[in-house]
């Protein structure tokens, strides 16, 4: 489990898929693994330490207790392979089958031939049951690195509205001469594409066009963000909350009237996305992984490119257009309905049964 007050997308999805797992029969055991983003980074060696006591404390809790399966949050990147692979050497997991649940996939930054990371991916490879990864872009990635198709499985993660939004709620959409509140959320680092939106609403301020952006989050590119509001004038058009909670953001989304999410970043499957899809939002996003892969352009999002004038013709699309409005939404508030915590649970004890059903068989193999 991430802690609770990190930051990003596992913290706001995993308790309650956790919490569903529960209410299906599963016993389930939950432990911080994950620390996540804060406003400040965490020291290299605090980082070291941390690693080694959170592997010890697991060490503890599967000598104690008997486990089926052993879930841990995580990506595919320099960091992670060297932590996840240290951690479950000092685990000692034992029968307990390990399942990996890939937030974003980076191995692109991972050399194919390095003596220090190849021999590490090959224990994981070999020690891991399965992995659940949001998009095929991701499988290919971990499979270029050695990790066998049949222990990739298609994951999504739990986007919790469903006991948030009024019961049969349908947003109503303004006219086109209204003034629109659009609305970034997210981590403020250069690839999430908060540089981008702020230049693309210069370009709707000088169309004429209505608008005010709420940019919510706080980041390292804060500081850029608000000199590139002043320097363009904006500063009645745009205004920054810095970081908030998880249900002040959920009501944000709930007041909003579109996303704008113009990011280049290597995304697993991003909450923020998917949450304002679930509220029946209209979206203007990149083709980013499983943005390109589960949404389609007209029915959930209008897709754009990261350059300020596409967002700024994107955007202006969409206020223009009432109609294709009110249709995405619908077909918004329809998808978030696959996205519950009931479903999600559903479909991951099924992916669980195959993994130790699997690992046993493949273990009968060996001997």
């Amino acid at each position: 489990m991430p802690a609770e007050d990190s930051w990003g997308g596992p913290a706001a999805s995993e308790p309650p898929f956790v919490e569903a797992l529960g209410a299906l029969g599963v016993d389930v055991t939950t432990e911080t693994y994950v620390y996540g983003d804060k406003e400040r980074p965490t020291p290299f060696l605090s980082r070291i330490i941390r690693v080694l006591k959170t592997a010890w404390r697991f060490r503890r809790l599967l000598h104690r207790e008997s486990f089926d399966l052993i879930h841990l949050n995580t990506a595919f990147d320099r960091k992670t392979v060297l932590r996840d692979s240290v951690s479950i050497f000092l685990m000692r997991p034992g029968r307990a089958k390990i399942f990996l649940k890939v937030h974003g996939a980076a191995g692109d930054d991972i050399p194919d031939r390095s003596t220090v990371f190849r021999p590490l991916i090959k224990y994981l490879s070999s020690r891991v049951d399965g992995l659940g990864v949001h998009t095929r872009e991701e499988a290919n990635e971990l499979e270029r690195h050695g990790f066998p198709p049949e222990k990739l499985f298609t994951v999504k993660n739990t986007i919790d509205v469903a006991d948030k939004a009024p019961r049969g709620f349908r947003r109503k959409q303004k006219e086109g001469t209204e003034t629109f509140e659009l609305l970034f959320v997210s981590r403020f680092i250069k690839t999430k594409g908060l540089i981008e939106t702020i230049e693309a609403c210069a370009i709707l301020r000088d169309r004429g066009v209505k608008f005010r952006l709420i940019c919510v989050g706080d980041g390292p590119i804060r500081a850029s963000a608000e000199a590139l509001v002043e320097a363009k004038g904006l500063a009645d058009h745009v205004k920054f909350t810095g970081y908030i909670s998880e249900a002040e953001v959920f009501d944000t989304l709930l007041q909003g009237d579109m996303l704008i999410f113009p990011t280049s970043h290597r995304e697993g499957f991003p909450n923020v996305l998917f949450r304002a899809v679930a509220v029946g939002l209209p979206v203007v996003t990149t083709r980013a992984r499983a943005g390109g892969e589960y949404l389609t352009e007209d029915e959930n999002c209008l897709f754009c490119t990261p350059k300020p004038e596409n967002i700024a013709d994107k955007i202006q699309t969409l206020i223009g257009d009432r109609d294709l409005r009110e249709r995405m939404s619908d077909a918004n508030l329809a998808f978030g309905k696959l996205l519950t915590k009931e479903a999600i649970a559903e479909e991951f004890l099924e992916i669980y049964e195959k993994v130790v059903g699997e690992a046993e068989t493949r273990g009968k193999k060996e001997q």
